[in-house]
């Protein structure tokens, strides 16, 4: 008879225990996790945008010279003028094919003002645009399809963050109206 009782009465002390449904506590450290990784997100963004904010300016003193060298009228002035724009877009650049054109573009300017009268507009153009502002553009166009594959992302993880906090809140909703019944 013990040997049955025994087990019957094991039995009966942990039924009640196994019969409570077991609560679910929301993990703490989620909130803070996905604030420190946007936290990351936003230091990681300010340090990029300096060196895109570079490009940019590298570009935008490529156009001015190449501006300058469209207008022939005064050749020693449109020279001088594509010269320091070249000179002030040198060095800026993180990119090799930029920077290398900007070296080469230089040259040929230096060699232009030596005698600014002789000079071949055409083809210091020439230089400049296929040697510097076509790779300063691709650099440009490279760094906005990198921030827009980031913004795809960023999208994603605020429709992820947008059905859990759905999902949150009906369960929120849920258990409330359960708690208003009893």
């Amino acid at each position: 008879m013990r040997r049955v009782c025994l087990p019957l009465l094991v039995f009966a002390l942990t039924l009640p225990a196994l019969a409570q449904t077991r609560r679910i506590r929301p993990m703490a450290g989620n909130p803070a996790t996905a604030e420190m990784a946007a936290k990351n997100a936003v230091e990681q963004l300010a340090a990029i945008r300096k060196g895109f904010e570079q490009d940019l300016e590298v570009l935008r003193h490529l156009r001015l010279a190449d501006d300058a060298l469209a207008d022939a009228m005064q050749p020693s002035a449109a020279i001088q003028k594509a010269f320091e724009e070249v000179s002030a877009a040198g060095g800026k650049s993180s990119d090799f094919a930029v920077r290398d054109g900007v070296i080469r573009a230089r040259q040929a300017l230096e060699d232009a003002r030596r005698s600014p009268a002789s000079a071949d507009f055409g083809q210091l153009r020439a230089i400049l645009v296929g040697r510097a502002l076509a790779p300063a553009s691709r650099v440009a166009v490279r760094n906005a399809t990198l921030l827009e594959e980031e913004i795809l992302a960023w999208i994603k993880v605020q429709v992820i963050i947008s059905d859990h906090l759905r999902a949150l809140t009906e369960l929120s909703s849920e258990s409330l109206k359960a708690a208003q019944r009893e």
